[in-house]
């Protein structure tokens, strides 16, 4: 055995180091491969629990909102004589309950937010049409119904939005962080007016200037950089 070599702690076999296995007894020669295998498999298993948890909270909060409007709505009118005021109600449970749901677990899963609310969507449309067995007697012409499918559509659809209202609105923080900067723009922009006796286009040929030395810089570090200048130039 030359020094190119080394003896497999199993079966004594002579290993070159370009081998990742022993080809006599099939040991692996570097275990800490096995170790990050198992370490990605255990994240991929608890981002998929973690997916499947936020989604399953989502469906509560759906059918418990559809669940409550419907026993609500129960409190004061009894099957078959329904009001339009009380169908316009129930009709409203299953996409409302679909939209808060879908929005909660958006918020919860930061990740393929349209999709899981969609998700949610299509498993509160299951627990409305159960909700649905206390006013009426389901057939399957109700269900193949025109207006009852439009509704399903309306409740998955509904998931959807409310994944992406929360993808719309969730960036709250980062746009008061770009007003704040946009604030600090014009504030550093009036500083340069005043320093070269609000002459716009001097302000404006310091900041190009700035610009043709640093162009990755943003506008607030060109600004700045504009002043710094001037007043090295002209102390």
């Amino acid at each position: 055995m030359d020094d190119n070599t080394y003896e497999c702690p199993n079966c004594g076999f002579v290993i070159y180091p370009e081998m990742v296995r022993c080809p006599q007894c099939g040991q692996n020669m570097y275990p800490e491969e096995e170790t990050t295998a198992s370490i990605d498999e255990e994240a991929t298993t608890v981002s998929w629990g973690k997916i499947m948890g936020v989604v399953l909270i989502g469906w509560m909060v759906a059918s418990g909102i559809a669940t409550v409007i419907h026993f609500i709505v129960a409190e004061f009118v009894a099957p078959p004589l329904i009001p339009d005021i009380a169908k316009f109600y129930l009709y409203l449970a299953g996409p409302l309950g679909a939209l808060v749901g879908g929005y909660v677990c958006a918020g919860l899963a930061r990740q393929n937010v349209k999709l899981l609310g969609g998700l949610v969507g299509v498993l509160s449309l299951i627990v409305s049409i159960l909700l649905a067995t206390h006013w009426v007697r389901l057939k399957l012409a109700i269900l193949v119904n025109p207006w009852i499918a439009g509704m399903g559509l309306l409740i998955i659809l509904a998931g959807v939005c409310g994944g992406w209202l929360y993808e719309k609105y969730s960036h709250k923080d980062e746009w008061q962080e770009k007003w704040k900067v946009r604030g600090w723009e014009d504030l550093l922009y009036q500083e340069l007016l005043r320093k070269v006796r609000f002459n716009g286009s001097a302000a404006d040929r310091l900041i190009e200037y700035e610009r043709n030395l640093d162009p990755q810089a943003s506008r607030l570090k060109l600004i700045q950089n504009a002043i710094e200048r001037w007043d090295r130039d002209n102390s």
